[in-house]
């Protein structure tokens, strides 16, 4: 497992998501046993493999394999095993990302199109740069981000934040609302409706996150 995936696996056990990890080289398997991480040693692009690891219940795979080939290939296997499978993948070279995308990726993430925008950002915005990194990494830190669907029943559908009241109930913040058609709402006000497919974008703790999940249910 390369570097891209030591840090998936850390950002997911730090948000309790569960997962499998696919490595092809059998060398890890003693490395990730010793960690407790969950792990099948075999070929990422076999159907069986990615059978064996639940793709067809998951609801997301995140291809990062050091090769091109092996990230596109894998992306058209679980893509054709589960239609609804979210998929990130990773490419190196910048022509491989139209493959991927073709392939069914929903994202695709370039290491190095992601680190020069990232240095870039600290040079321009230092502080603003430092709050988003305690807020998406800091270790100790009681908050985090969160994206909160919208069900389809949910009693919120077709309420304005005002009625709703999702910071006097549950002490979380709505930064944005991105809507069914993909468009966001990045200034939400008290009058802003919720309709069915809204997904929104908040802040809070962890009980206060909970909390705000139970509510749109």
């Amino acid at each position: 497992m390369g570097g891209v995936g030591h840090q998936v696996v850390n950002e997911f056990d730090a948000a309790k998501i569960p997962y499998v990890v696919i490595d092809q080289k059998v060398e890890t398997a003693e490395e990730l046993e010793s960690k407790d991480v969950p792990f099948i040693i075999g070929n990422l692009t076999s159907d069986e493999v990615l059978n064996e690891a639940g793709i067809k219940t998951a609801k997301g795979l995140i291809a990062c394999a050091d090769s091109d080939v092996d990230n596109t290939f894998v992306t058209l296997s679980a893509r054709s095993l589960n239609r609804d499978l979210y998929i990130v993948a990773r490419a190196a070279q910048k022509d491989t990302m139209d493959k991927l995308r073709i392939a069914g990726a929903n994202r695709v993430i370039s290491p190095y199109f992601i680190s020069g925008r990232r240095m870039a950002a600290l040079a321009i915005r230092p502080i603003a740069s430092d709050f988003l990194d305690m807020v998406m990494h800091g270790e100790h830190l009681e908050f985090s981000l969160r994206d909160v669907p919208i069900p389809d029943r949910s009693p919120l559908i077709n309420k304005t934040l005002a009625e709703v009241g999702v910071r006097q109930k549950t002490g979380a913040t709505i930064l944005a609302i991105r809507m069914m058609d993909g468009a966001f709402n990045l200034q939400p006000q008290a009058a802003s409706r919720i309709e069915k497919g809204d997904t929104m974008v908040v802040i809070g703790t962890q009980e206060q996150l909970d909390l705000l999940e139970k509510m749109v249910k």
